[in-house]
């Protein structure tokens, strides 16, 4: 009867083991991508807090940063939800009646990397 028990108690805490260890690999949260987009036009200083609601209601919006970065906003997404082209359209539609426009910046960081080329390279 005792290795009934003791049999019974050691798959329970493998049980309780493997579970523990399982659950917070499924708990990771998705990955976040960052919009830098800059802002342009007279109205756009004065509408931020119109600009940030419009940006706050796009689902897989999880986070908006203003004033980081002189007339930019950035804007931090999940990918797997929302388009970046979307989020800009988005905006777009409510800035247009404040003489502001959004764009997307291409920066150094958010540039595509090169491709290698096959010619050789010249050196002065």
């Amino acid at each position: 009867m005792r290795n009934i028990w003791s049999y019974r108690a050691v798959t329970t805490m493998f049980f309780l083991a493997t579970l523990t260890l399982t659950l917070p690999v499924s708990a990771t949260s998705p990955a976040k991508e960052r919009l830098p987009l800059t802002l342009t036009g007279t109205g756009c200083t004065v509408k931020e807090t119109e600009m940030n609601a419009v940006l706050q209601t796009i689902p897989g919006v999880v986070g908006v940063y203003f004033n980081r970065v002189p007339d930019h906003v950035l804007v931090d997404i999940i990918p797997t939800t929302v388009k970046p082209s979307d989020v800009i359209t988005r905006v777009n539609e409510a800035a247009s009646s404040w003489q502001c426009k959004v764009e997307f910046i291409e920066g150094c960081i958010s540039a595509p990397m090169p491709t290698a080329s096959a010619a050789p390279h010249q050196h002065e």
